[in-house]
């Protein structure tokens, strides 16, 4: 465009609607990954029971429905009870962490007066407070979420309808590489949520099982917060590590060094054995990125953030390596 005014008018517009309309945009892309990583199934249903694609979007829309209200009860179920007993435990593991932590520091006069004035309770209550704030936040967006869901079953109902036309809109010459590239992020989204949704079950069973084993009051929560934040690499499980350590402390310091390795053993087990299994070379993401990535994702929106930075940047990522690095090989100015 030769007029750099309207240009940069245009461009401030674009970044305003953009920012206005960052809920919509979400959830839109929310509704298109759950309708990509459907549409496999409705195709296997169509061709091998004759189930027309709408009614096969009705029945997984089901499935999704009791698979999330089965899930949603076992957890509670297990993890009710613990959680009554530590919030009605928290003043006394509190007072009997303050008291194991500063004998353990009092050769550290500086560190003593932080642990002095520490107060678990109050800690854990302001975690909870927002953690459940963000939670009450997508509550309260449930009529976003059904606008997703919804969203996805056209889709995944129209999926290569949709395909069709977008293929249309590139010039003829470059539609080939165009279904190529977007066919590796439709490919990539659903391997993705097929490993890290197999890797989450695998991981909150063996840690809520590994931590009952040896004892370990709260196995389950710490289990199902094992599952919930390995979404992200490192950090998440450290995070879950530190908790249930020093609440193990406070009521029994000679289980911690287990708490510890149950922690390590299992983090070898999942780096070693189950995501080569899962992922087999097809799906890995380069662990410092993607850590970067879900922080500016958590900063910007929040707890969703956090979930939706994985799978947007494994699609970021192919795009990279299919578009970015083939056009920067061919533009290289020679030495």
């Amino acid at each position: 465009m030769k007029n750099p005014i309207l240009l940069g008018i245009l461009v401030v517009t674009g970044l305003f609607l953009f920012y206005h309309s960052i809920e919509v945009i979400l959830l839109s892309l929310i509704g298109i990954g759950i309708g990509v990583v459907m549409a496999p199934l409705l195709s296997l249903l169509r061709r091998r029971y004759k189930i027309p694609r709408a009614l096969s979007a009705l029945l997984c829309l089901l499935i999704i429905f009791l698979f999330v209200g089965a899930t949603s009860y076992a957890l509670w179920f297990l993890v009710a009870d613990q959680v009554s007993t530590l919030f009605e435990r928290l003043p006394v593991i509190s007072t009997n962490l303050k008291s194991r932590l500063s004998f353990v520091f009092a050769r550290y006069p500086w560190l003593l007066n932080q642990i002095e004035t520490l107060s678990l309770a109050d800690t854990v209550q302001e975690i909870i407070t927002q953690f459940f704030k963000g939670l009450n936040a997508s509550i309260a967006a449930l009529s976003g979420f059904l606008f997703s869901l919804i969203l996805s079953l056209y889709v995944a109902v129209s999926l290569r309808d949709y395909f069709s036309t977008i293929l249309q809109a590139f010039p003829p010459k470059h539609r080939e590489k165009a279904e190529r590239v977007l066919s590796r992020c439709a490919s990539t989204l659903r391997l993705w949520f097929r490993a890290q949704l197999t890797d989450m079950v695998i991981l909150g069973i063996l840690t809520s099982l590994s931590l009952w084993a040896i004892g370990v009051d709260y196995w389950a929560i710490y289990g199902m917060l094992t599952a919930i934040f390995g979404i992200i690499p490192y950090v998440g499980t450290l995070l879950v590590v530190i908790c249930a350590s020093l609440i193990t402390l406070s009521s029994d310091p000679s289980l911690v060094p287990w708490v510890i390795g149950v922690f390590i053993l299992i983090q070898q087990i999942e780096g070693n054995i189950i995501l080569p299994l899962l992922m087999k070379g097809q799906v890995e993401l380069p662990e410092a990125p993607l850590l970067i990535f879900i922080l500016l994702f958590g900063s910007w929106l929040g707890l969703m953030g956090i979930f939706l930075a994985p799978p947007v940047f494994a699609v970021l990522r192919v795009l990279y390596i299919e578009l970015y690095l083939p056009y920067i090989d061919a533009h290289e100015i020679p030495g």
